[in-house]
């Protein structure tokens, strides 16, 4: 029997030669199914997320139980969820419950945490820079700083007018502007004090956006405003007999949500936030064009000035916004762009409602995850934690924070 010798092809050649207009083409084809496969995994990322979401805040309303209410065993907590659930169907079909506030509370969450995810995620695209974030821009330092003034020169010494407002049965006679005084304080020192830091970046950097500079200036800035309300919390401890201005500055500085409970605290946040969120949505195609540099978007047709000074103010106004009526909560603006980049890509389209949806994802495990050790009136300790050491690990795979990609 005679031996056959077979010759192995050489790797990377094909069966067929192929012309290279036909080469081009077929590259063409590839790269084409590539975009429309991403396409797919993004649309199936916010699908799944959305998803969450909503079994994450129907839990959380319906059968969240702390385990320190329960008799300590899996038996008593499974009883105590089912008990919960049925009050949750009795408030449902209107015989009681008491449910009113732990939804308005769970809803503001959700929309808190959308604001300041979409907030820092405009941020990041409008300054071409990862690090970008209403922390460090300088929003949270002028909210607390707006808190801090409205609380020595407006605040009487009584509880009830100090801190947000949280039993409305005992304001309800009030009007609007004195419901409403601390958190309209918060929002105008935060919308100034990202004018000054944007000011200061453009003056350094002759009359063109820098992103170096745009961090340099708030971090800067958020340092002096940290000096002056330090200031005041020692005046405060000193001069106040009963302590209660310094408490309010203490409570607004961790940030919580238990402070947010009723109807009115829900229905002043919405009419700010809801129409923000879905102005971002109808403009996050320019902010595509925008994260191309200044030159290429003109050429484009794009008013850059006009649209990074109107998504600069949207997204200084929803976290200020939050900051005002729930305090400090540093870093989601940070965090949750950096997460939800690697499941849509660059493409804004897809990672604004992708931020708006992981925001309010994450801040409901966090909150929760502090309900079960304790720590819900320090939810800025919580989402520090977690901001600091995703800071640490993009400066170090950014270059820096230099790189936007």
């Amino acid at each position: 029997m005679a031996k056959v010798r077979v010759t192995a092809k050489p790797k990377g050649k094909n069966n067929i030669e192929l012309r290279p207009s036909e080469n081009s083409q077929l590259g063409d084809l590839r790269r084409e199914q590539e975009r429309h496969q991403k396409v797919r995994n993004s649309n199936l990322a916010i699908l799944v997320a959305a998803i969450v979401l909503l079994v994450l805040y129907a839990f959380s309303v319906t059968l969240f139980v702390l385990p320190g209410q329960s008799s300590g065993t899996l038996a008593g907590l499974l009883m105590d969820m089912r008990e919960k659930f049925t009050y949750f169907l009795r408030f449902i079909s209107g015989s009681g419950g008491g449910f009113s506030s732990n939804i308005v509370r769970y809803t503001i969450i959700v929309l808190s945490g959308a604001a300041l995810a979409s907030a820092g995620c405009v941020f990041q695209g409008s300054f071409r820079n990862i690090i970008a974030s209403p922390s460090t821009m300088g929003v949270q330092a002028g909210a607390s700083l707006g808190n801090t003034l409205y609380t020595f020169f407006f605040s009487e010494v009584v509880a009830g007018t100090v801190v947000i407002q949280s039993d409305y049965e005992a304001t309800s006679n009030y009007d609007v502007w004195t419901l409403n005084k601390q958190q309209l304080c918060a929002v105008a020192a935060a919308l100034i004090s990202v004018w000054i830091v944007t000011g200061i970046a453009t003056l350094l950097g002759k009359g063109t956006f820098s992103g170096g500079n745009i961090l340099f200036s708030g971090i800067i800035f958020s340092s002096f405003v940290g000096a002056i309300n330090t200031v005041f919390e020692y005046y405060f401890m000193y001069y106040d007999p009963d302590n209660t201005r310094w408490r309010n500055l203490q409570v607004f500085s961790m940030g919580s949500f238990d402070k947010v409970m009723n109807y009115h605290h829900l229905a002043m946040m919405s009419i700010v936030l809801v129409p923000c969120l879905l102005l971002l949505l109808f403009i996050s195609p320019k902010l595509n064009v925008i994260v191309m540099g200044e030159d290429e978007a003109v050429t484009m047709g794009v008013n850059v000035r006009l649209y990074r000074a109107l998504l600069i103010s949207v997204g200084t106004l929803m976290a200020a916004v939050v900051y005002a009526f729930v305090g400090a909560i540093g870093f989601v603006g940070f965090i949750v762009p950096q997460i939800c980049r690697r499941f849509t890509g660059p493409d804004f389209r897809k990672l604004i409602p992708m931020c708006m949806i992981m925001g309010g994802v994450l801040l409901i495990l966090v909150y929760n995850l502090a309900l079960l050790f304790g720590f819900s009136l320090y939810m800025n300790m919580v989402t520090s934690v977690i901001g600091c050491s995703m800071m640490v690990y993009s400066l170090l795979a950014g270059k820096g924070g230099r790189s936007y990609a």
